[in-house]
């Protein structure tokens, strides 16, 4: 027989073996692209002994069926299927090498004991080479793919096991979504064991609930291999389960789809936390919303659709169980504001941009509301252009603007209504004349006068009247107020010494000079007044003239003065800290937004904290409360009315005040302590006037502090019983002190050590605290190395009042 002739009949009768394990290993192939492939197969391993013992038997089973085939004579094309057998069992057990090993060891025999001529190895015919040749590579292609076949087995149930050690609810569905392997995760999910889910279709085994149209989800997994969703799945006791799914599409080697690798994760508790802390934080919404006079709202560009917050209804006056519209707000848009509201609108919807603009209310009842809209859009891939936006109530605010630009505009009409004659005078001529004596190293400026007697004609001569109020017209015998406009130099023909004094006071770097001198009028008469000129930095001079011939009359209207004055320094003291009142504001608002980011955020953690989401939303409560806190303390401080005297706590009221101003120290940095006498004194007074006398002390101090270079800056603030009936109260610095020169004036009116002061403040203090049967001083006596200010009030209790 022909070496070929024998490699077509092993060929033959392997053929068949070899076909089988071909497709079993292409099945393994398909079934394991199913399964993650970062799987790893553990390595066999091997020692000399093992090998020994291997080789041993399997030389004993090739030797076994050898001589079994040689005593019965049995043909070749019967004895080489046997010895592919042995090849291919004693090969599981070992690897490559064995396998090469045995196959030579067969083809020996083959040779030695079977192929013509027996008991010999003529290596030298073509045939025998042929027959080895054919059978050694056909065992060797054989026992590869079996144990490949092995290792895919071995890789396909280590990867069941590692599968069934998640907690999720892992499931393998080919492309017509039958169920082809199910993990014990699924099996505890759902309640079906493995054998009772295969082959079912898992749509309809588990009645899933999708959030799109199956064919919308297949399409994108189609198109990029992975799909991520929410699914309601029902389980076998009926049970509906939310679980948060994740599929990973197979394709085989030639990209065609060969199943689906799906992950599911049970999230039905966190679904329900999440809803009743939807619940919660739509209440304290509410709440909030109701406290800031704030509504929100939604609007779907696309569809139409709108959502109104409770806020929201009532703000616009509608009851909640009506389907909010565009036309029910236009229906309440103020007459005079609907054609803009209408453009913004309609502007916003068709760019798709964000809008912000304010407008009126004209309700049934007459009332007319101010809101501030501003609206945010979003772009949602299902929903399409939505605006996500708030409507604030800003009627009470507006109506605060307004009383403040009146107030404003009030404090501006004082210069014309004042009960004394007031001057605006144009210095900056003056000015560039001083600049002059300072460039010629001028020292003793009343030498230089002397030596110079033209200069306070000149002086006077570029004084510039600017602007007088109607009692000087009426003071100074003038027409109407252009005759009294132009250069100074009429009114003070009788007493030019009294603006040389001004002029040294000026050049001492004294802000406000005051003596009581006389002036001339437009018709010829000579009258004695109260001059007080203030300088500022701006050029300008404001002068007062108080006519003394009526003194009496000039007083009972000075103390109408000072209240209005009182008032408006009150004003002005609030429009100096409207940093700090806005970062008092600011900061409950910051800390509100921070508050709600911060719950968000613990909201859409995997597993939400709810203690935490409950103290953020507490949190943002107690913020909103004490914004609301702050606004009612700045309203009461700026509101204008008749004194009213009852028992106010010195300590209640010294608190309010530091909390009022905590701010502008901390921007100063300036540390504030506060020791308040143990009986916690109380007074009859007005608490708005007694209050404004605090804020001028500390603010001074504050000031005073901001002058000087010390590092240790501190105020301290104190409250004592000096007796049974008096109560003090000291406001010490660690500020530059006060000069022993300004000590006698500090209290006087229009006097101040400040750049740009006008100095009614500590001349309005006394007034207050004499008003209120007490007095008021101020001293360097202070161990914080500045001054100390202190005044003291008759003290009183409930039995006395």
């Amino acid at each position: 027989m022909s070496g070929f002739e024998q490699l077509g009949k092993i060929a033959t009768n392997s053929g068949g073996l070899l076909q089988r394990t071909v497709s079993d290993l292409r099945t393994l192939q398909a079934s394991t692209l199913l399964v993650p492939e970062s799987l790893s197969t553990e390595k066999r391993t091997t020692n000399y002994r093992y090998l020994i013992a291997l080789w041993l038997v399997g030389g004993a089973m090739i030797a076994l069926v050898t001589w079994v085939g040689f005593e019965l004579d049995l043909k070749p094309r019967v004895v080489v299927p046997i010895y592919l057998i042995v090849i291919v069992l004693l090969s599981l057990l070992d690897s490559f090498i064995s396998s090469v090993i045995f196959s030579l060891m067969v083809a020996g025999c083959l040779d030695y004991f079977f192929f013509e001529p027996i008991f010999s190895f003529q290596m030298w015919d073509v045939q025998d080479w042929l027959t080895l040749i054919a059978f050694f590579f056909t065992s060797l292609a054989i026992t590869g793919l079996v144990r490949r076949v092995r290792q895919f087995g071995e890789v396909q149930s280590q990867q069941a096991r590692l599968l069934d050690l998640t907690h999720d609810a892992v499931f393998v569905k080919d492309v017509n979504n039958v169920v082809r392997y199910w993990n014990r995760g699924a099996e505890e999910l759902y309640g079906w064991k493995r054998g009772e889910a295969a082959g079912k279709i898992t749509h309809d085994l588990l009645k899933t609930v999708f959030p799109a149209p199956l064919i919308d989800i297949d399409q994108i997994l189609s198109r990029t291999g992975r799909w991520e969703g929410e699914l309601v799945h029902t389980t076998r006791t009926g049970e509906r389960v939310t679980v948060e799914s994740r599929w990973s599409l197979q394709r085989d080697a030639e990209g065609k789809p060969i199943g689906t690798l799906e992950s599911n994760t049970d999230i039905t508790e966190r679904k329900r936390a999440e809803t009743a802390l939807r619940r919660m934080q739509e209440t304290f919404l509410a709440e909030a919303q109701n406290l800031s006079h704030t509504g929100s709202f939604g609007w779907n560009v696309s569809s139409g659709e709108i959502f109104w917050s409770d806020q929201c209804y009532k703000i616009l006056g509608y009851d909640p169980a009506s389907k909010p519209s565009i036309q029910m707000v236009l229906d309440r848009v103020h007459p005079d504001d609907i054609a803009a509201v209408g453009r913004a609108v309609e502007h916003a919807a068709e760019e798709k941009q964000d809008y912000d603009f304010e407008h009126r209310l004209l309700m049934p009842d007459g009332l007319v509301k101010h809101l501030h809209v501003v609206a945010h859009l979003v772009k949602d891939e299902r929903r399409g252009f939505q605006f996500m936006g708030a409507v604030m109530d800003v009627t009470e605010r507006k109506a605060a603007y307004a009383a403040l630009e009146q107030s404003e505009q009030q404090y501006r009409r004082l210069f014309d209504h004042m009960p004394i004659s007031l001057w605006q005078v144009n210095v900056r001529g003056l000015l560039e004349m001083f600049k002059d004596v300072a460039g010629a190293g001028v020292v003793d400026f009343p030498a230089y006068l002397d030596a110079h007697p033209e200069f306070v004609p000149n002086a006077i001569e570029v004084m510039v009247v600017e602007e007088v109020n109607g009692i000087t017209v009426k003071m100074f015998g003038a027409k109407d107020r252009r005759e009294l406009l132009g250069p100074a130099t009429h009114f003070w023909q009788a007493r030019p010494d009294t603006i040389r004094r001004t002029l040294e006071s000026r050049f001492r770097g004294e802000t406000t000079y005051e003596e009581k001198t006389q002036v001339n009028t437009l018709d010829g008469r000579v009258i004695d007044v109260l001059f007080t000129a203030t300088r500022t930095d701006v050029g300008v001079n404001l002068i007062a003239l108080v006519d003394l011939t009526d003194l009496a009359r000039a007083q009972e209207e000075l103390q109408q003065i000072q209240a209005k004055f009182a008032h408006a320094a009150r004003v002005s003291t609030l429009g100096e800290l409207t940093a700090s009142i806005a970062h008092e504001i600011n900061q409950p608002l910051g800390a509100i937004g921070a508050s709600a980011d911060a719950g968000l955020r613990w909201l859409n953690r995997p597993a939400p904290d709810l203690d935490e989401v409950r103290s953020s939303l507490e949190r943002m409560n107690a913020d909103a409360r004490r914004a609301s806190e702050i606004i009612a303390r700045i309203r009461s401080m700026a509101a204008r009315r008749p004194p009213e005297r009852v028992l106010v706590s010195i300590d209640d009221l010294i608190s309010e005040v530091l909390q009022f101003l905590r701010h502008e120290a901390q921007s100063r940095r300036v540390t504030v302590s506060y020791h308040s006498a143990a009986a916690g004194p109380k007074v009859l007074a007005d608490r708005t006037q007694l209050q404004q006398v605090v804020v001028n002390l500390v603010v001074n101090a504050l000031q005073a502090i901001a002058q000087a270079s010390a590092i240790d800056r501190k105020i301290a603030i104190s409250t004592e019983a000096v007796d049974a009936a008096t109560i003090r109260c000291t406001v010490e610095n660690s500020g530059p002190g006060i000069k022993p020169e300004h000590l006698s004036r500090l209290f006087d009116s229009f006097f101040t050590t400040k750049e740009g002061g006008m100095g009614m403040g500590l001349s309005i203090c006394r007034s207050i605290v004499e008003a209120h049967g007490g007095r008021i001083g101020a001293d360097n006596n202070t161990i914080h190395g500045g001054a100390r200010f202190w005044f003291e009030l008759p003290a009183t209790d409930a039995a006395q009042t």
